[in-house]
């Protein structure tokens, strides 16, 4: 038997520069998972890939969080206003550095997409 298995090919390089900006540290809870082999971080979209959403692999849709954070954002139990203030059921603002430019359509589309707006 034969099976075909499609996925989106994602831009490993543009996740990993996006996670060592950020020192592997989640920007929502400023830690990082230490592992036997290094740090670990995982790189969210914002907009996420492929249908019905189409975002983008770049740097400016991805944030750098840890694993509890990430599923978090992508259940929408969180999302980001422009003035990067944390929304929903997490409190605070986005930890960010200024060379990080993130794309603020992406950030509505998250909001739209989990009723923030």
């Amino acid at each position: 038997m034969e099976s075909v298995v499609l996925r989106i090919i994602r831009d490993t390089k543009i996740a990993r520069e996006v996670k060592q900006l950020y020192n592997y540290q989640c920007q929502i809870c400023n830690e990082t998972i230490i592992t036997k082999v290094g740090r670990y971080a995982e790189g969210a979209h914002i907009k996420p890939l492929g249908k019905p959403h189409n975002g983008d692999d770049n740097s400016n849709n991805l944030i750098c969080l840890c694993p509890h954070h990430h599923v978090m954002f992508e259940k929408g139990l969180f999302s980001i206003s422009d003035e990067f203030n944390l929304l929903g059921d997490v409190a605070g603002k986005l930890i960010f550095k200024e060379k990080h430019k993130l794309n603020l359509l992406n950030l509505a589309y998250h909001r739209l997409a989990h009723g923030y707006s």
